[in-house]
């Protein structure tokens, strides 16, 4: 284990993450690689009268600690029982390890659209997977929890049966998007597809996965910047990574989603530059919610005007998702 304290060679690197408008500004880093470590670690911040905070990648960054930060990006071992379809994954482990372990077996995790998210952190987020409707929520497959005092260093959980999913993207223009919000809102949507739709700045994005087959050619509504549909590898269904950034975003759970308000969310969205996600719930995800409305900015400082954009739908809120919270305390 190596321990950093500011002005350290390597106290810098290890504080950051894949957040890079926030970072915790810790007395000690701790860079853990075994549950002795992260004991010595807890032990240490209890000692003091410490908080303390976990950090593999810094995905999800919401408050930055002053105290203690117990880095675990070095404790990733990942192993794969294809008699039990059970992974057990540690508490520094990315999705991309499970992929790659699991692919040879026919066995794909309920990852997200991000390779290169931890486990662990995801995992007990809930996890909306790529399968989300199909399977349900990553934290419905664990099945083992290990535990440092609070400090979860590893799970054991259920991966799913599947070579090749269908899967795909299409990319249009932004001046369609009206149209192409009509057509995803009009969609008899299967349980077994998994959607999302997306705007991007200047496009409008929509995906879609699942094990099984099904139709999209009611989607093809307006002229694409690109239009990949097909049987492929789960690996090109769960996303590429993306460089560190600065971002900002939040998300609530709707009980009805109305096309009038859809449109009026759109709009503000764009008014306030931030990007737009709509997931549309139920199949296997039992969360008595029918959509999840992320937003997110390229920028710090904007609580306000994201709940100014959430004000569109605040009748139809239910609640939040543990799941896409970024640096919103």
């Amino acid at each position: 284990m190596q321990i950093f304290h500011p002005g350290d060679i390597g106290y810098d690197d290890e504080r950051s993450g894949f957040q890079t408008g926030l970072r915790h500004e810790p007395q000690v880093v701790f860079a853990v690689e075994n549950a002795d470590d992260v004991r010595k670690a807890v032990d240490h911040a209890e000692t003091h009268g410490l908080e303390y905070a976990i950090q593999t990648t810094g995905h999800g960054l919401t408050a930055p600690t002053t105290g203690v930060l117990i880095s675990t990006r070095r404790m990733n071992g990942v192993e794969v029982d294809p008699a039990t379809r059970i992974a057990r994954a540690e508490a520094g482990a990315v999705w991309q390890q499970v992929i790659e372990k699991a692919a040879p077996h026919g066995l794909v995790p309920l990852s997200g659209d991000a390779s290169d998210v931890g486990v662990v952190g995801y995992t007990l987020g809930g996890g909306f997977s790529v399968l989300a409707r199909e399977f349900g929520f990553a934290s419905d497959r664990v099945r083992a929890t290990e535990k440092v005092g609070e400090v979860v260093i590893a799970l054991e959980f259920e991966l799913v049966e599947a070579g090749d999913v269908h899967a795909g993207e299409m990319f249009f223009d932004v001046q369609h998007a009206e149209t192409v919000f009509d057509a995803f809102h009009a969609w008899d949507l299967p349980d077994h597809v998994t959607p999302t739709l997306t705007t991007l700045g200047e496009v409008v994005r929509v995906t879609f996965a699942s094990t099984r087959p099904f139709d999209v050619e009611h989607l093809r509504v307006a002229p694409r910047l690109t239009d990949e549909f097909g049987l492929r590898p789960f690996a090109q269904a769960a996303g590429k990574p993306l460089p560190p950034h600065a971002y900002q975003g939040d998300n609530v759970l709707l009980g009805d989603l109305p096309l009038d308000a859809l449109h009026r969310l759109r709009e503000k969205a764009a008014g306030a530059s931030m990007f737009l996600g709509v997931l549309p719930l139920g199949g296997a995800l039992n969360t008595g919610a029918t959509h999840l409305i992320k937003l997110l900015a390229p920028r710090l400082g904007v609580e306000e005007q994201l709940e100014e954009v959430f004000d569109e739908v605040r009748p139809f809120v239910v609640g939040r998702s543990r799941n896409f919270r970024y640096a919103v305390g």
